[in-house]
């Protein structure tokens, strides 16, 4: 339903009405509003502000909802088809053999606990924005705060649930989620010049987002600087790397107790902060980050002019607040990285701060759970010239006797220079083990033609 008053006042309401047979019949059917407002202030007989040709206040709420349950129940990290828990309100049961009384009997046991009382995830989105044009017609912005709530979510309570209770892994989905994600966005493009002679055109843009876990199953065992809850969604739990241990006198003269790490301590070993300062290094000295593979700043700039019968065109990208783990597969199974080996503990070179070489998982601080720590993170903020082109068309006088309509040549490049504080990766790519075609720089030349 829409209503439109002489173009100064519009509302819209939309409504839907779902349906899944992922949940019992109770829970079956959720419906979703959303209404849109808007002001265009600008169409007000008071409005008369030198210089701002058009300015409107807009509004809009939302609700969606989400059925697709799925449980990384394997532990692989992956959620298979498999995994979709499309019968979780139902009592389900595995055929089995167990032997009873010196016999093989055929037996039933239970796939997964029923909960009939689940129902839809459900995504609240809110956004208030303001759009203008000034300068006649020269400036046009956009300013928009968005929130993004998603409660409901269908969780595992495995947080509160003792493992010696037996049924963690057979724990039905619940309604005990919440997360929420909010920032800003903004748009602003300036037109100048006189398209007979020199004319370009310039747009900034970018948007901030900062996600947080709002309610979620922690284990209450766990320290409060690991919990999930009050951090970025996937933010990173790492051990804080502290640096190396220079030489066996740096190694006598330390006052941690390393033994749940390892048992012998070796000049060129990593470090780790005692987060809790009990003054043993081991599991409660891992630290929730606030910071996720995810950027929290993405923005981006465009320029584009023409003179006479060139055109030309640039495209800046780039996003910070992020970092990503990763770890090569070095040593006997693949090679180390050339920053590795240059800035690597030896004899000869007994860095503090880089640590010596090992093969893969043989240290504690390149395997096993001491691997995931802040050493390895590597930053993600860059920035990247993305695109730029030069092209030249033809004058009509030229190409006409030809039978040409247009007729242009143009050279053009892609991902010409990047800067970031990581060099050593693409600082776009999410993979955990390096593996990944770098971004390739390309350079072409050709030309287009219209009859």
């Amino acid at each position: 339903m829409q209503y439109d008053y002489k173009e100064k006042y519009l509302v819209e309401f939309i409504g839907r009405y779902d349906g899944s047979y992922i949940f019992s019949k109770e829970n079956r059917f959720g419906f979703f509003p959303g209404v849109l407002l808007g002001w265009n202030i600008s169409k007000e007989d008071w409005f008369n502000v030198k210089g701002l040709d058009y300015l409107k206040l807009r509004a809009s709420y939302g609700q969606m909802g989400n059925d697709q349950v799925a449980f990384d129940s394997d532990g692989d990290g992956v959620i298979e088809d498999d995994e979709l828990q499309e019968y979780a309100y139902l009592s389900t049961y595995n055929i089995d053999n167990y032997p009873i009384g010196g016999g093989l009997v055929t037996t039933l046991d239970e796939s997964l606990l029923a909960n009939p009382a689940f129902t839809w995830e459900k995504a609240n989105n809110l956004n208030v924005g303001v759009d203008g044009i000034a300068l006649d017609g020269s400036l046009s912005f956009t300013l928009e705060y968005f929130l993004n709530k998603r409660d409901n979510i269908l969780i595992q309570q495995t947080g509160s649930t003792p493992a010696s209770s037996g049924i963690v892994t057979l724990l039905p989905p619940v309604n005990a989620g919440e997360v929420k994600n909010s920032g800003y966005e903004f748009n602003l493009n300036y037109y100048g010049g006189n398209e007979d002679t020199f004319s370009y055109d310039v747009g900034i843009n970018g948007g901030y987002a900062q996600s947080e876990v709002v309610t979620w199953d922690d284990n209450p065992g766990d320290p409060s600087y690991q919990r999930k809850q009050g951090k970025a969604i996937f933010g990173h739990l790492v051990y804080i790397s502290d640096g190396v241990f220079r030489d066996q006198a740096d190694i006598d003269g330390n006052t941690l107790d390393y033994s749940a790490v390892t048992g012998t301590l070796r000049p060129g070993d990593m470090k780790f902060k005692d987060v809790n300062n009990d003054g043993i290094i081991n599991g409660d000295d891992q630290e929730r980050l606030d910071e996720s593979s995810n950027p929290t700043f993405n923005f981006g700039m465009t320029f584009n002019a023409s003179y006479k019968n060139f055109d030309f065109s640039l495209l800046f990208q780039g996003a910070t607040g992020a970092s990503v783990p990763i770890q090569t597969e070095s040593g006997e199974i693949g090679n180390f990285l050339e920053y590795s080996y240059n800035n690597r503990w030896s004899i000869d070179n007994p860095s503090s701060t880089h640590p010596r070489l090992a093969n893969r998982g043989d240290t504690y601080y390149t395997g096993g759970n001491y691997g995931n720590n802040t050493y390895y993170l590597f930053d993600k903020d860059y920035v990247r010239l993305k695109n730029i082109k030069l092209a030249y068309n033809f004058p009509s006088k030229f190409i006409n006797s030809l039978g040409l309509s247009n007729f242009k040549v143009y050279v053009n490049a892609l991902n010409l220079f990047t800067f970031a504080k990581n060099d050593i990766y693409d600082p776009e790519s999410n993979t955990g083990n390096g593996q990944i075609y770098p971004q390739a720089r390309v350079i072409n030349t050709g030309f287009s033609l219209t009859f």
